[in-house]
């Protein structure tokens, strides 16, 4: 028979706990722990804003180089404009600063067509649109565009240099990225 006293119950009680250095302890990494996570969200957090103010380099600038690659090899000639009404009606072309870059395209029957890039504001937000046109249209006709190259660009200017069709575009970020090429002729 075994008998207990009361100091073997109250040895019992108080071992049901932790000791305050075993506290300190699992308190101690639990900081650790917490502290780590902190730093690894802070390196996430920084490392999407890098992704996401570099996204007009890695996404839309290589579709804006396909589409105008696409568009320019199959230009006859270009002329450059300050604005899309004097692009439209073939008035005062000029070789630095335009907005409006129109191209001709010379079709399989004789006849000639035009596209038109052009960057200008869209109901207040900056977009390079391209306009698909007959030869005979007029600026009212030139409507709508037809299509939208790109939403993200912030400026676009289109120039020769050296004899040499250049295009610059300005991201949303300030990024800079010129375009060089010519039609074939």
């Amino acid at each position: 028979m075994t008998t207990y006293t009361a100091t073997s119950r109250r040895t019992s009680a108080l071992r049901r706990g932790f000791t305050l250095p075993e506290l300190a302890t699992a308190i101690g990494l639990a900081l650790a722990i917490a502290a780590i996570m902190m730093t690894l969200l802070q390196q996430q957090v920084t490392f999407h804003r890098i992704v996401k103010a570099q996204r007009f380099l890695v996404d839309d600038a290589p579709q804006i180089n396909n589409t105008i690659t696409q568009i320019l090899s199959r230009a006859d000639a270009y002329r450059i404009h300050s604005n899309l009404s004097d692009a439209v009606s073939g008035a005062n072309a000029v070789t630095d600063g335009g907005r409006v870059l129109v191209l001709g395209f010379l079709n399989p029957d004789g006849s000639r067509d035009r596209g038109i890039i052009s960057f200008e504001s869209d109901n207040g937000k900056d977009v390079l649109a391209y306009y698909n046109m007959n030869s005979s249209a007029t600026f009212s006709e030139a409507g709508n565009p037809d299509w939208l190259i790109s939403r993200q660009v912030s400026d676009a200017e289109f120039f020769v240099q050296n004899g040499v069709f250049r295009m610059r575009l300005t991201g949303p970020a300030g990024e800079i990225i010129t375009y060089s090429g010519t039609p074939r002729l």
